[in-house]
């Protein structure tokens, strides 16, 4: 979405550039802030934002805009234009931006890019492409700030203060001979700490760091579970090899939410970044498929009831409110588990006491609308076996789904998979089989005493 104020500007741009005004543009592109120049260049016609971006003065600030363009422009720019026009703007990206600027891209892109670099940037790169990319190690930064624990405090200042433009020092990390990690200072402690005292005297030892291998969702959960601002990341041997920013966790909560959005609807994020209607529905299919045999199976349960459907012909009336209401429920309920799962705020050693909640809660929503709808059959047909056919179905299906709808993900879980699967067509699908499968159930029992002899 581009604001009111990017309208403005994006107009003014445009106007410029028809102008051919490349001084007047050049202050606006100067004005803007990256961020939002990123996006009025991607909302552009491809060609002009093409040809904008290489008027933005300073290579830092096309850095920024580069990482923040939509994938077509950007990628338009690495494969189009000379490695060595890039060069400026790509060393001035951050170590982690610029390997996920390059691990994007084909391996032949990739490559070119890689060896237009200088020695350090290309050696930075390949260091970190050596992780997965949703690992700690594939996430972490390079540039960080690391003291010997030896050092006194008077030092550690005037260490920082000559290498300011090291990213977030936030914290001071402490480490041994070996870049073993061994401690942890905030700016806070060092300026109130004395000059003499040594930074071992006054660091915690007990830090909170994650491994290169471990996955980027327990590296987000981690933060937001001690509130900090950065995590160090160590090797096998706890050398302190790089550290993970707010930022990149900021990253990771958005990309693993619209992960599990995606999953929970049946696609991925390849329909985002594609416009073949084949490929979409070729990502689709699987997710619908487990749905359309699902209500192969439901639509055999009502074929199978065939005979109770044409003596009581009002019951067919209510079959989509009684499995659309069950739905609703487990979709909630499957969506509050999938997110408690995803966060940690679901512990599955109490697992029993959230499935209890959620039966309750399924158990009183049950009680309201299977009354309502008991009294709505009952008016309508004027038939109280109909109203109560109908009330306890809606009673006893919406208090099924939303035990049904936690236990799928957490299944899905015990099991390695991702609970988000779960949600779609397994939640959906049972929920549905089980909810006919009970209204014709009901239906027998209550017809089937009071029905009149053959």
């Amino acid at each position: 979405m581009i604001s009111k104020k990017n309208i403005l500007i994006l107009d003014t741009i445009s106007r410029l550039y028809r102008r051919r005004a490349i001084q007047p543009l050049k202050k606006v592109l100067a004005k803007t802030h990256p961020t939002d120049l990123a996006r009025i260049l991607s909302r552009m016609p491809e060609d002009e934002g093409y040809d904008i971006f290489f008027l933005i003065p300073q290579a830092a600030r096309s850095a920024e805009v580069l990482s923040e363009l939509e994938p077509e422009l950007r990628d338009r720019i690495l494969r189009e234009t000379a490695v060595e026009k890039l060069r400026p703007m790509l060393e001035k990206l951050s170590p982690d931006d610029l390997t996920d600027l390059i691990g994007d891209q084909d391996p032949q892109l990739a490559a070119r890019l890689l060896e237009g670099l200088g020695s350090e940037s290309q050696q930075e790169v390949e260091d970190l492409l050596q992780y997965a990319p949703d690992t700690a190690g594939g996430i972490m930064t390079t540039e960080f700030f690391a003291l010997p624990q030896d050092i006194t405090v008077e030092q550690a200042i005037g260490s920082i203060r000559e290498y300011s433009d090291v990213e977030m020092i936030f914290y001071l990390y402490v480490v041994d001979e070996e870049q073993h990690l061994q401690g942890v200072i905030s700016l806070r402690q060092l300026l109130l700490a004395r000059p003499e005292q040594k930074l071992r005297e006054i660091m915690k030892t007990r830090v909170v760091k994650v491994h290169t291998s471990d996955d980027q969702e327990d590296v987000a959960a981690l933060v937001e579970q001690y509130h900090i601002l950065a995590v160090p990341v160590v090797d096998a041997e706890n050398v302190l090899v790089g550290v993970i920013t707010m930022d990149d966790i900021i990253d990771v909560i958005q990309d693993e939410t619209t992960e599990d959005m995606l999953k929970m609807a049946g696609t991925d994020e390849s329909e985002l970044l594609t416009q073949s209607p084949l490929r979409i529905a070729r990502v689709r299919l699987p997710w619908l498929f487990a749905a359309f045999a699902g209500g192969l199976m439901a639509t055999g349960i009502v074929h199978h009831f065939e005979g109770l459907l044409s003596r009581v012909l009002a019951l067919s009336a209510f079959l989509p409110i009684v499995m659309g209401m069950a739905g609703n429920v487990g979709v909630q309920s499957a969506t509050v588990a999938v997110r408690g799962l995803a966060t940690g705020h679901l512990d599955l050693g109490r697992i029993g006491d959230f499935v209890l909640k959620e039966f309750w809660v399924g158990l009183l929503l049950g009680l309201i609308y299977g009354g309502a709808l008991g009294v709505v059959g009952w008016w309508i047909f004027n038939d109280t076996n109909l109203g109560l056919i109908v009330g306890l179905t809606i009673f006893g299906n919406m208090s099924g789904a939303a035990v049904i709808a936690i236990i799928l993900p957490i299944l899905f879980q015990k099991m390695g998979s991702d609970p988000a699967i779960a949600t779609g067509p397994f939640v959906t699908t049972s929920i549905d089989i089980l909810g006919v499968a009970n209204y014709f159930l009901i239906a027998s029992f209550f017809l089937g005493l009071h029905a009149p002899a053959a």
